[in-house]
């Protein structure tokens, strides 16, 4: 019989909300874009806050288990008294910019715990979901391809001043988080083809899936290009699937290894290394026979190279740099030239000095040195990332999450990230072999690429339109390690109708 009451109504349009939901995501990074060249992001960023209550409130009505959300509630709520109780007693700058930056931060358990409900309630909808990934990856390709032929082409990396333009983008904002975007949606995209058994639309979309990674031009494009095209050859082999599927996906991985030499990635590799050329003149030019000196960690440094060292913190990277972009000037302001160059280990090296990642996560390193107990174990505002009116904020997630939420915070993350990872791995040891489906893998991969993108390519975990993919990979993994859930209430034939078709 049909639940015809307010929350049987909205279980039974689960599937449409969902789909909804996920096809949303491309369009808002769209809008997001544009807002963002005319300033108007607080719009955008207003809208996907909105958005986020929305889910949250749908998952606690159609929920079975409010306790649970209630606890997690009253995990986020309680951490976030703690630390900003910590900051208080330090010295709050800037309390809102600090309750915002933890905003975007939690949105990855608030998602996840939403669309563990939301295949909890409904048969069939993780299966269906693929194909709305799909979906999503042909609206990006769309959107690229509009960028183009209406003459307004962006770029990964579009630095003109420089001369460089490599990679294709898009109309998408923010290059590590549509780089992330994308490693996750492209073995889904492969997954819905399998499905559909038609070796011609396996070859068409790992095309385009592997061509527009291949495009955009980052490491992280680059690499999952790679491992998915590993990693779903070795799920097709273990499942015994026909070997004409493995075809495209041997052809790909041959073609993306071949090709790593004259791809985007190796371009602006290598322009890097033209950066770092530049600097290695000057620093030679400082240190003359000395250069390359290795300290080791408790020994007394010469006088004479001691002395060129100072010289080359100061006089090469202590000044702006090219493009009027800074160096080591601020740090060196701010905790001391001796505090900075033992950060560095004392090294000479332009690949490490001129580096903005790490110069990035030595800063934050330097201000977490001189934190207390309590601090480091509730972390420090946001606001501290900021260093005469420039920004230091780490492009590794995981490192600003334990500078930012401290040893707890960043402990209770993880242990809620884990618990996915242990859930498979127990469903692994008691289901056997078997439990390694072509199923698990994508939603395996795409979880691997999310977590893989926060410390490697960075500025994602915070990112909302990463974690509502993330999230999802997250509750991919749950399902396929429940794969039974009784007692789920009838649905209408109309909403089961339209999550077949998908």
């Amino acid at each position: 019989m049909k639940d015809t009451t307010f929350k049987g109504r909205m279980i039974s349009h689960t599937g449409e909300f969902m789909a909804a939901l996920l096809l949303l995501q491309p369009m808002l990074d769209v809008l997001s874009y544009f807002m963002q060249n005319v300033g108007g992001t607080v719009f955008t960023t207003a809208l996907r806050m909105a958005l986020l209550i929305t889910v949250s409130l749908y998952g606690f009505v159609i929920s079975d288990r409010k306790r649970v959300y209630g606890v997690f509630y009253g995990l986020i709520a309680g951490f976030w008294l703690l630390h900003m109780l910590n900051c208080l007693r330090t010295g709050y700058m800037d309390p809102v910019g600090d309750a915002a930056e933890y905003l975007k931060l939690v949105q990855f358990p608030l998602w996840t715990l939403s669309f563990v409900t939301f295949f909890r309630r409904r048969d069939s909808l993780d299966y269906s979901v693929v194909g709305i990934l799909a979906a999503n990856f042909g609206i990006i390709l769309l959107v690229v391809l509009l960028s183009f032929l209406t003459g307004h082409p962006v770029y990964t990396y579009d630095y003109p001043e420089r001369g460089m333009q490599i990679g294709i983008l898009g109309w998408f904002g923010v290059p590590n988080a549509q780089s992330a975007v994308l490693a996750m949606l492209v073995p889904p995209l492969l997954l819905w083809a399998l499905r559909k058994e038609k070796l011609w639309l396996l070859c068409l979309t790992a095309f385009l899936g592997f061509g527009l990674l291949y495009a955009t031009g980052t490491r992280l494009t680059y690499f999952s290009a790679v491992l998915t095209a590993a990693g779903m050859l070795v799920l097709l082999l273990w499942n015994r699937k026909p070997l004409r599927f493995c075809l495209p996906l041997l052809l790909a991985l041959v073609l993306l290894l071949g090709l790593k030499g004259f791809s985007p990635m190796e371009q602006r590799q290598m322009r890097s290394l033209d950066s770092n050329e530049l600097y290695r003149e000057k620093t030679e030019a400082v240190m003359g026979s000395d250069m390359g000196y290795a300290y080791r960690k408790g020994e007394e440094i010469p006088a004479e190279v001691k002395e060129k060292l100072e010289r080359l913190y100061t006089e090469v990277y202590g000044v702006p740099g090219p493009y009027k972009l800074p160096l080591l000037g601020d740090m060196i302001e701010k905790f001391g030239l001796e505090a900075v160059m033992e950060a560095y280990g004392y090294t000479d090296a332009p690949e490490q000095l001129y580096n903005a990642r790490l110069k990035k996560l030595k800063c934050l390193e330097l201000n977490w040195q001189q934190k207390d107990f309590l601090t480091k174990m509730l972390g420090f505002e946001y606001a501290e990332a900021t260093v005469n009116g420039n920004i230091y904020d780490p492009e590794n997630d995981f490192p600003a999450l334990l500078y930012y939420y401290g040893y707890l915070g960043a402990g209770l993350y993880l242990l809620f990230a884990a618990y996915f990872v242990f859930s498979a791995l127990r469903a692994l040891f008691r289901r056997g072999p078997g439990f390694v489906t072509l199923e698990l893998g994508a939603a395996a991969l795409m979880f691997c690429y999310a977590l893989g993108a926060a410390q490697f390519s960075g500025q994602t975990l915070r990112k909302p339109n990463v974690c509502v993919y993330f999230s999802l990979a997250a509750a991919m993994l749950w399902q396929q390690s429940h794969p039974v859930v009784r007692n789920r209430p009838q649905v209408d034939r109309k909403s089961v109708v339209f999550l077949k078709k998908i």
